[in-house]
């Protein structure tokens, strides 16, 4: 039986600690990339020598536009799916296309897959809340929500649910997003 990739909160939580300069870095150069309104996400998956996959990159990119305030007089962000590709071929024709959509060179996609690979890390998408994935776990993915500053009472209420989120520190929120199957939250400790 192929095992899938394994990992955890302390993993997790390790490699913040170890490579929170390096995670900072990620997040700051990355969002310098990103067009103004537009949410990337991007994702490096490896070559699996076992499947006899190669190496695939996904990236989904987002615009968005503000809308009037909603009733607490907050802005309203709306977001229109600009394209999702997944499995990309690193040297294929339909990846330059997505990139050239970006204004971006493979030069670029070299400089993201070196940062994310700094930081210990799989994946990033920008936004409101920058989200950098370190690990597949199974089908679930363990991930860094990053805020541009400390989160106030309410949003610690919200971002500690310990299944899905724990609050960390300051500016930092650990997350697990299952997947099709296994573990639906959090390791318990």
């Amino acid at each position: 039986m192929i095992s899938l990739p394994t990992s955890s909160k302390k993993d997790l939580i390790e490699n913040y600690e170890n490579k929170k300069a390096e995670i900072e870095k990620l997040q700051q150069e990355y969002s310098k990339l990103i067009p103004e309104y537009y949410v990337v996400e991007i994702e490096f998956e490896l070559e699996s020598k076992i499947l006899t996959v190669p190496e695939q990159i996904s990236i989904n990119i987002y615009s968005f536009s503000i809308e009037d305030s909603d009733l607490t007089g907050e802005p309203i962000q709306k977001y229109t799916t600009i394209s999702q590709n997944r499995d990309l071929l690193p040297n294929s024709e339909e990846l330059d296309t997505v990139l050239k959509s970006l204004a971006w060179s493979r030069e670029t996609l070299a400089r993201i897959k070196s940062l994310l690979d700094e930081a210990n890390c799989i994946s990033i998408e920008n936004g409101e809340i920058t989200t950098i994935g370190i690990a597949c776990s199974g089908m679930g993915v363990y991930s860094y929500k990053l805020f541009d500053k400390p989160l106030n009472q309410q949003q610690k209420e919200t971002y500690d649910d310990r299944c899905q989120y724990i609050y960390y520190k300051d500016h930092v929120v650990l997350e697990y997003s299952s997947g099709a199957f296994g573990q639906e939250c959090f390791e318990r400790e």
